[in-house]
């Protein structure tokens, strides 16, 4: 393409490639018709079949959302072979051959192309059965977001609004999400959790919601890749979690 319109598009740099101004212009006004390709291919490719549905989300909504939900897709489709790829990083569709993810963040990111699954709002739980003493006197469970410019709910946060002091010796961060839920579900200490993740334990009786305020959250949202929306299997999915979405 370079040779032929005699300008260059892209930047070739030791470990990656980037557009230049004039590639960047172009490339909005070409992708459909390189997706229309890539999904032409994508037919071809023996390797991509039409029963196999790959998908990513975050550590924590695969283990404590999606995984247990999974039981009954496999009973109802029991033809349809799922991969589901964990990652708290924003993965590219396209790039690592995925059909569809997962993601989570405020309202106003969710594009056209993202269908909203759940919102949800930030609630501190505990196991039902620890002692009720209190968070002024109990360990309090945290985790690093890992996009802080997202500006995600903190104890911090949770105490101003409930017009108490910071107790900040009593907090034990973690890396991530999903440890910090392991550390809760260890009976450490008390969490403060996306409340769409915990509802099935509290519903279950498992966890106990501690009174007080409640923080906004954000939404999980489906992305489907362009490429994959006419396979059989990613239809038949996205369907199925649709649903699931609404009786939860």
């Amino acid at each position: 393409m370079e040779a032929y319109l005699g300008f260059q598009l892209v930047e070739r740099r030791p470990r990656q490639i980037a557009l230049t101004p004039a590639g960047q212009e172009l490339f909005p006004k070409l992708q459909t018709a390189f997706d229309t390709l890539g999904e032409a291919f994508a037919m071809l490719d023996k390797d991509v079949e039409q029963s196999l549905v790959r998908v990513t989300t975050t550590y924590a909504f695969a283990e404590r959302w999606l995984v247990p939900r999974l039981g009954d897709f496999f009973d109802q489709h029991g033809d349809i072979r799922v991969e589901v790829e964990t990652d708290d990083d924003v993965l590219d569709l396209r790039a690592d051959r995925l059909d569809l993810a997962i993601r989570y963040g405020p309202h106003t990111a969710v594009s056209e192309q993202a269908e909203v699954l759940l919102s949800d709002r930030y609630i501190p739980v505990s196991l039902a059965e620890c002692p009720d003493t209190g968070l002024q006197d109990t360990r309090l469970l945290g985790f690093r977001w890992r996009n802080p410019e997202m500006g995600g709910p903190t104890w911090e946060e949770w105490f101003k609004e409930a017009g108490e002091a910071f107790p900040t010796d009593q907090i034990t961060r973690f890396s991530d999400e999903s440890a910090a839920f392991n550390a809760l579900d260890q009976g450490l200490g008390s969490l403060l959790s996306s409340s769409a993740l915990v509802a099935d334990g509290l519903s279950s009786g498992r966890y106990r919601q501690i009174p007080g305020p409640e923080l906004s959250g954000f939404a999980y949202s489906l992305v489907l890749n362009p490429l994959s929306r006419n396979k059989r299997g990613v239809k038949i999915f996205a369907d199925w979690i649709m649903h699931a979405a609404q009786q939860a």
